[in-house]
């Protein structure tokens, strides 16, 4: 892994989505902060260095309620749109050019100890978006190209170039 070439490789993806200078958003672009801490934070976890890799997950915690656990698996060309209540869990493997809009959680199904392959994490290949709101729990994967619609509950595999949405009518209104 090269960290500076993933790293140019989230700019490059964040210009892309926001259509911004790669100057305003290394220096202002809050999902972009929370990759560069978690890829140094990676770094220094396989380096075997302890007690930074944690330091610097609870800082991006503190300054900009994103949780990206610095085991998981994020390769380069990630955006994150807004970040708050943003959660990626210890095992989770994303690849290249995915979109994570805020308030979404990539966890496991279970609590405690991993005792079945259903409390892994999810796997979520290149090209996905990951809309506001999404929970993906459990050791599923989420095919290429594929959209998660705002608020869905995934537990199961997705294939690729799949749209999973809420049916229009998912609210019940009470009105007295």
């Amino acid at each position: 892994m090269n960290l500076f070439k993933e790293i140019n490789d989230d700019l490059k993806a964040a210009k892309r989505f926001s259509l911004t200078n790669k100057a305003i958003i290394f220096f202002f672009n809050r999902g972009f902060h929370a990759l560069l801490f978690y890829r140094f934070s990676n770094l220094f976890y396989r380096c075997k260095i302890p007690l930074l890799p944690s330091i610097l997950t609870r800082i991006v915690q503190v300054l900009y309620g994103i949780d990206i656990d610095f085991k998981a698996q994020i390769k380069g060309g990630i955006v994150i749109v807004h970040g708050v209540g943003l959660v990626v869990g210890s095992g989770v493997i994303i690849q290249p050019d995915v979109i994570l809009f805020h308030g979404v959680t990539l966890g496991r199904r279970g609590v405690g100890p991993v005792i079945s392959p259903s409390d892994g994490y999810p796997a979520i290949e290149r090209g996905c978006i990951i809309c506001t709101g999404a929970v993906l729990l459990g050791n599923i994967k989420i095919g290429e190209n594929t959209t998660i619609g705002a608020n869905c509950l995934i537990t199961t595999n997705i294939a690729a170039n799949s749209v999973c949405k809420l049916p229009d009518n998912h609210f019940v209104i009470n009105n007295k």
